[in-house]
């Protein structure tokens, strides 16, 4: 079982990893759209977590993307929450969990385990 994850921040990365390494989940990272795409094909892919504040992917792209290849794979998106017009943007285009950075934070390992084999 495999988790995206949609981010280019290392401190969300590691955090992300390390919460994952623990329920043996793989989590994958893509450098490019075609690769948001490819890990989204494969059926590994049971969680797709989007950070709101991506650096080179824009998050309503991102969204659309998830919603069109795969529908029912569980998203959950995350950024800050003082920018509460990115948050409402995300769940109009249609992201069905949508936290602040800190809720994202606390809730985290128990996200991870909702799709760990374990």
């Amino acid at each position: 079982m495999s988790v995206l994850a949609v981010t280019s921040d290392l401190l969300w990365l590691g955090k992300i990893r390390a919460a994952a390494g623990k329920l043996g989940l793989e989590v994958r990272v893509p450098q490019t759209k075609p690769q948001v795409t490819e890990f989204l094909l494969d059926d590994a892919t049971k969680l797709v977590l989007v950070d709101l504040e991506h650096a080179r992917f824009d998050f309503v792209e991102t969204i659309r993307l998830v919603k069109g290849t795969r529908w029912e794979v569980r998203m959950v998106c995350f950024g800050h929450h003082t920018d509460a017009a990115k948050l409402a943007k995300a769940r109009d285009t249609g992201a069905k969990e949508v936290l602040p950075n800190s809720e994202f934070d606390r809730r985290l390992p128990e996200l991870l385990a909702s799709v760990s084999p374990h």
